[in-house]
């Protein structure tokens, strides 16, 4: 009989998606699996039951035959920090080796991604906001997350409700004219702005649709409105208030200290991107690092860690072209800009 063929696997248990991918000790990936949420406070338990257990199924029936999982990683978006034992039972009892599994916030996984465990801040700008800092000895502070009811400032749900407010303003004569009320009753597709109250407040109304608004207004708003312009620079300054919030509470020592990157917002609006930077620099000597892996794989390279596998750069750089390789539509983490003034699209 074969030898079992030791494997690894990351997952990135995002509030919508997940996303999973088993890779040798090598750093060769061998199969990926997309399922639902894993957000078992935005979704049931049960659901997330359900989608993690869809992931590692369908992972271990991609794999050759006598697999051995030495190690698990799981980011987890319900997650502040790693998981107790009794949230990893509830999760992943009967579905993953709970003595070889790590549950952790998906914010974590995201910033080894990033860092791979070096000192510095990541500021995640997507649908939703999070910030995690982590000092020259090992400690860290997580500062957002807390949804969309309590927090998200800066992101794109954010910006997506500020449109909204913005338009009222207009068509109340509250607040100055801007071309915004006109893309959101496009986006809306209606005739009056008071016909918007009984679509956003139907109970499957999600918060992504918001975020998809402020996407929308990007692409058709005219740079030079000055409402849009402010909601983008409030965006940025909210998103620095929150990093620099983080970067103090574990007194980053390190000059400048690196920030990174991640989610819709800050890779693609250029204008909350230079907000951003500048609200920073102000009280902080900070200077932008490339992502080095996708959230994913960030996931994954903890997992290697954890089976006692350097990874290293060489690693790195083979475990991301290895991914690519089986998921062709692998977001390309290095790919965001450089923080420079232009047109804003999140």
């Amino acid at each position: 009989m074969a030898d079992a063929l030791p494997v690894v696997i990351g997952i990135d248990g995002g509030a919508t998606h997940s996303f999973g991918v088993a890779v040798d000790l090598n750093g060769n990936a061998l199969a990926a699996a997309k399922a639902g949420s894993l957000n078992f406070f935005g979704t049931s338990l049960q659901e997330a039951r359900r989608s993690l257990t869809q992931l590692v199924r369908t992972l271990e029936t991609s794999l050759p035959l006598g697999n051995q999982v030495l190690q698990t990683v799981i980011g987890s978006a319900a997650l502040f920090s790693e998981a107790t034992p009794r949230e990893k039972d509830l999760l992943c009892r009967g579905i993953t080796s709970l003595e070889s599994t790590r549950l952790v916030s998906d914010v974590m996984t995201a910033y080894h991604a990033a860092s791979l465990g070096k000192p510095g801040v990541l500021i995640i700008g997507g649908t939703g906001s999070s910030f995690l800092a982590r000092n020259e000895h090992g400690e860290y502070a997580q500062v957002g997350a807390w949804g969309h009811l309590l927090g998200d400032e800066g992101s794109a749900y954010w910006i997506g409700r500020e449109c909204i407010r913005a338009a009222i303003s207009t068509s109340e004569s509250t607040g100055p004219a801007t071309c915004i009320l006109d893309i959101v009753l496009r986006w809306f597709d209606v005739k009056v702005l008071t016909d918007i109250v009984r679509i956003i407040y139907q109970p499957k109304y999600s918060k992504d649709r918001f975020a998809a608004l402020a996407g929308y207004v990007a692409t058709h708003a005219d740079p030079g409105d000055p409402v849009w312009f402010d909601i983008c620079q409030r965006a940025g300054q909210e998103l620095a208030r929150q990093a620099l919030a983080a970067a103090r509470l574990v007194n980053i020592q390190i000059r400048p200290v690196p920030v990174w990157l991640n989610g819709s917002v800050v890779r693609c609006n250029n204008v909350v991107r230079e907000s951003l930077f500048r609200a920073m620099s102000a009280e902080l000597a900070v200077a932008h690092q490339p992502m080095r892996l996708a959230p994913l794989l960030g996931a994954t390279a903890l997992a290697l860690s954890n089976a006692l596998v350097e990874v290293d750069g060489n690693m790195v750089d083979h475990l991301a072209q290895s991914y690519s390789q089986i998921n062709p539509d692998a977001a390309d983490p290095a790919a965001l800009p450089s923080p420079t003034p232009g047109k804003s699209a999140p």
